[in-house]
């Protein structure tokens, strides 16, 4: 038997794992994988099953009903259906999909099912066409008649997927029966991806490249091992005609619905190195109440905006960051450059100001998106916490704290967060401003747990002194663990 399990992937350990579970039951499944643009779902689901799909079909981007039944004609004729007309509907396709998963000769996975894919789901759904209503009818049908069913819909139109389907309250109301939300590359799959393509980067390279890329395996594929990575950003980003110069956009046209609105708020956002107040936020971007809510909570569930709360401020406010490393990148550098002039990377690093605004801000991200490494790295990984950066309300005397940790052990981590070119060497006024942050936090919240102060650092720190009041140290490579 060929052995169906790829051995291309490179991490997903978890994702695979889950979908070989489903081809292995007894029952029929329904599997939504989802998640941005270019983070690679469609190549999760492909080399999984590899030659195994006994109907696959795409949506047609732009395509209106009769274009997608159109496609979706052709690839029933090619699994065997002698058909010759386009489907008049969905509910007359969705039959004859049915009759042809019926027939004997149907491929089979490893383990009996009949796998079916369909990638970009969304795009299926075209205004007031019945593909939903169709679906529907033929998934509550089918899928609950037999038992050797494996069914996966795919997309990149987030919003649209947790709300028609994952939250449906019609005929898909609780039908999924495995949801995978496909995250970016961790720093370890990323290196592993390095590895495999031949970089030699350091760790410190692979770093930098996940705060300018943010761990989207499409955009790995398109570095050229041979050369630096300012090279690589010049030639897929700053270059005339650069192929993801215009990325940002498609990305959120593909993962969310066509609006202004998404773009307002991140573009706000990203003026904040440690996000703003939500109600700061709608103030600025002068956006009607209910529109704003809705966008953000789009935001936040394609993962492209982080919200937490100040649990001792009262009333507990919202706070909004940014957190995607290729939209900050693009706001900073490309949207901010009126000049109409190409430039280099190089240029941009020689604007120390922007640039080191940039890092430090992008290093905050990158350490958000490994919070789960830091709590390991802390020792605490079974220790419920809650996690938020905080700012004083103080103008005078105040503090800003990267990244707090409420640990339910009765601890408060504060981590003070550093991407350097060197180990940082702690001077006297460096212990002043740290103990001050230790004390403002304190005095504010009024908090009786003891309050440790946590450095995370890229190249560690040199020497001991004025090191006292620190009660951990944690560098890059911890970043890279598990």
């Amino acid at each position: 038997m060929k052995n169906w399990m790829a051995n291309m992937i490179i991490g997903r350990k978890k994702e695979v794992n889950e979908l070989k579970r489903c081809e292995k039951t007894k029952k029929s499944e329904l599997i939504c994988v989802y998640g941005r643009r270019r983070v690679g779902k469609t190549y999760l689901v492909e080399q999984t099953f590899a030659d195994y799909f006994a109907f696959r079909a795409t949506g047609v981007e732009g395509g209106n009903t009769r274009t997608q039944l159109k496609s979706f004609h052709q690839r029933l004729i090619e699994v065997g259906d002698a058909v010759k007309q386009i489907p008049k509907n969905w509910f007359e396709a969705f039959s004859r999909l049915e009759r042809i998963l019926g027939s004997e000769d149907i491929r089979l996975s490893a383990h009996g099912k009949r796998i079916v894919f369909f990638d970009e789901f969304p795009w299926f759904a075209t205004p007031r066409s019945d593909f939903l209503e169709a679906f529907g009818e033929f998934w509550n049908r089918c899928g609950t008649i037999n038992n050797n069913f494996l069914f996966i819909i795919c997309g990149s139109a987030t919003s649209w997927i947790i709300k028609n389907v994952l939250e449906d309250s019609g005929s898909l109301y609780d039908r999924v029966t495995c949801q995978i939300f496909l995250k970016p590359f961790s720093l370890k799959e990323t290196k592993l991806f390095m590895d495999d393509r031949g970089f030699g980067w350091s760790n410190k390279q692979i770093a930098e490249c996940q705060m300018v890329f943010g761990g989207l395996p499409y955009f790995f594929e398109l570095l050229n091992p041979d050369e630096s990575l300012s090279q690589n950003i010049d030639a897929l980003i700053f270059d005339d005609h650069a192929l993801l110069r215009n990325e940002s956009k498609k990305l959120l046209e593909a993962t969310l619905k066509k609006s202004t609105v998404y773009d307002d708020i991140m573009r706000s956002l990203s003026t904040g190195y440690y996000g703003m107040l939500k109600a700061e936020c709608e103030e600025m971007t002068n956006i009607p109440h209910g529109t704003f809510s809705r966008a953000v909570d789009d935001l936040v569930k394609c993962g492209y905006v982080h919200e937490s709360a100040d649990v001792h401020a009262k009333g507990h406010p919202l706070r909004l960051q940014l957190v995607d490393p290729f939209l900050l990148f693009y706001y900073y550098f490309l949207e901010t450059d009126i000049t109409g002039r190409v430039k280099r990377f190089e240029d941009f690093k020689s604007e120390s100001g922007k640039y080191y605004n940039w890092r430090g801000h992008a290093f905050e991200v990158l350490c958000l998106y490994h919070f789960e490494q830091i709590k390991g790295a802390l020792g605490i990984s079974g220790v419920r916490t809650v996690e938020y950066p905080w700012t004083s309300d103080q103008k005078k005397d105040g503090a800003q704290i990267d990244l707090v940790i409420e640990r339910a052990d009765g601890i408060i981590d504060l981590c003070e967060e550093k991407f350097t070119d060197t180990p940082i060497a702690l001077t006297a006024e460096d212990e002043k401003n740290l103990l001050n942050k230790i004390n403002c936090f304190r005095r504010e919240t009024q908090t009786k747990d003891a309050l440790k102060l946590i450095m995370i650092c890229s190249d560690g720190i040199k020497g001991t002194a004025h090191t006292e009041h620190i009660a951990k140290v944690l560098n890059l490579d911890d970043l890279f663990d598990c």
